[in-house]
């Protein structure tokens, strides 16, 4: 019997460290490193013909067309804990599990939130900016306190009580928004439960950790930045497609609110983002996840699971369990 056809699609994958890719190999399965590839390289769609682990990052849909395409396809692989590009409902009729990285990144992504906080409430880029242009902008450059302020939590699972914890230390007021709400946790650190409505008016900040969802694309519209103070800032270390951007972008010139911190965006790379012209935004490359730490938890986590998987177990993050039941 030939060992199982694993077919690497996720471009961090093991991206700064070549020990899960090896270990994948050192177990005897068969892989075809694509990462980076996708459905115009030919031979990409040969070995997507011949995979039975498809281990996929971000950057490829796999909807029903793609699993159409992969005719040996045994389980879904997913690096990450999002699962927005990823059809569950195709997957799952087809009776293939999907597994994922949940937890991964948690921290990486709290620690790039408060990144984007304080390169808006200092002004950093500004500041970086004016002295390599031999500006000495010493009294012209005002930035404000995050200690004391309020901070808005739209989503309060395992990322935003992260997030939360690092604003206990800057003594912030912590409201948040989550429809399965974490009772104990939010009791024990003084966090508030409020309506989306009422956290969009009296944050100081407001940051998104929620998935990407037909309920929650355009969360963050023209309506709902319209309820934010002038003085408000926007983070978004989610989804892009959350926000409108050109909603936002119009915010921020209009001074409707005073700036945003995006690391992801509707379409990526963000060719034309609008936001790509505005000064009081501060933009990063969908790299809240990308520390070391972070990536290599995503990469031992994924292919831990595949070899269970392999040696048939349950992964331990299975996001559609039921495939495994009897037909």
């Amino acid at each position: 019997m030939s060992p199982p056809h694993v077919l690497v699609e996720a471009r961090p994958f093991s991206a700064f460290d070549p020990a899960p890719l090896e270990a994948l190999r050192r177990a005897g399965l068969e892989v075809s490193d694509f990462r980076g590839a996708g459905l115009a390289d030919p031979r990409f769609a040969e070995a997507l013909g011949r995979a039975e682990i498809l281990l996929c990052g971000n950057d490829l849909r796999v909807d029903e067309a793609v699993l159409a395409r992969a005719g040996r396809l045994r389980a879904v692989a997913k690096l990450g804990a999002g699962l927005d590009t990823v059809d569950i409902a195709a997957a799952t009729r087809r009776r293939l599990p999907v597994f994922h990285t949940p937890g991964a990144n948690n921290q990486a992504v709290a620690d790039h939130t408060f990144a984007l906080i304080l390169a808006l409430a200092r002004r950093i880029l500004r500041c970086d900016r004016g002295l390599r242009e031999k500006r000495w902008e010493h009294t012209r450059i005002l930035g404000v306190e995050i200690w004391n302020k309020t901070l808005g939590l739209i989503g309060l699972g395992a990322i935003g009580r992260c997030v939360a914890l690092r604003a206990k230390g800057f003594q912030m007021r912590i409201l948040a928004h989550d429809p399965y709400w974490p009772e104990a946790f939010a009791a024990e650190h003084g966090i508030e439960r409020v309506a989306i409505g009422e956290l969009l008016e009296r944050a100081d900040i407001v940051s998104l950790h929620v998935p990407l969802t037909p309920e929650s694309r355009h969360l963050i519209d023209a309506a709902a930045l319209s309820r934010m103070k002038p003085s408000a800032f926007l983070i978004n270390c989610s989804r892009g497609g959350i926000v409108n951007e050109a909603d936002l972008a119009a915010a921020l010139r209009e001074g409707r609110i005073a700036g945003a911190g995006i690391d992801v965006f509707e379409e990526e790379p963000p060719l034309s983002s609008p936001l790509l012209e505005i000064d009081n935004v501060v933009l990063t490359p969908h790299t809240a996840a990308f520390t070391y730490e972070g990536m290599n938890q995503m990469s031992t986590g994924i292919v831990e699971q595949i070899l269970a998987f392999v040696a048939g177990e349950r992964p331990r993050h299975t996001v559609n369990p039921e495939v495994f039941a009897p037909a």
